[in-house]
């Protein structure tokens, strides 16, 4: 999944979830953002460096169980406040589906010897050609990317960002407005 579904779909969720479950509304969207992605930011530079030379794949140590769990772990017991960044971190494993590839996702729990991730497809000598090879290849695909074009367009709709003023205070601040124009977070007093 391309980074900017894994952030659409990130944010949907957290909207209807500010919505409807009363949850975490001083949350800053910029930072889930970032955390929807970190397995990516983690893995890409990881593999871009070193590893995809061996493996061939872009999809690390990151994309774990072991990594995830740790994820939540810290969260819950060290950094209770970073709740939500921790659950949209291990919501990148959920959006990419990463248990039909157990050989990377439950390392090492399956030995120490490190799987790479089922290529499927995408098998290329160079790790820039990935997205391509993989979106040209394998056409189901698009229907993820699709959603996450749909989730984003609800998104901005959802939230009125389309008018300059929300949108910048979203950018500015990582906060959305409420249907009455109040912001989402104890900040609108300041």
């Amino acid at each position: 999944m391309l980074p900017n579904s894994h952030i659409a779909y990130t944010w949907a969720a957290l909207s209807l979830a500010q919505e409807h479950l009363n949850l975490s509304p001083d949350v800053d969207y910029r930072l889930a953002a970032i955390a929807a992605t970190g397995p990516d930011l983690i893995d890409k530079p990881l593999a871009w460096a070193y590893f995809y030379k061996r493996y061939k794949s872009a999809v690390l140590f990151a994309h774990t169980l072991l990594v995830h769990l740790g994820v939540l772990w810290l969260v819950f017991r060290k950094f209770p406040q970073w709740r939500i960044y921790g659950l949209s971190f291990v919501g990148h494993a959920v959006l990419d589906r990463l248990w039909f590839f157990p050989k990377t996702f439950y390392w090492p729990f399956r030995g120490w010897r490190f799987h790479v991730w089922g290529k499927r497809g995408s098998e290329q000598a160079e790790i820039g050609k990935a997205y391509w090879y993989a979106f040209t290849r394998r056409p189901e695909l698009w229907g993820w990317e699709v959603g996450g074009v749909i989730a984003l367009a609800w998104f901005v709709w959802r939230h009125r960002l389309y008018r300059r003023r929300n949108l910048l205070d979203f950018v500015f601040t990582g906060r959305v407005k409420r249907d009455d124009g109040r912001q989402t977070t104890d900040d609108r007093r300041h």
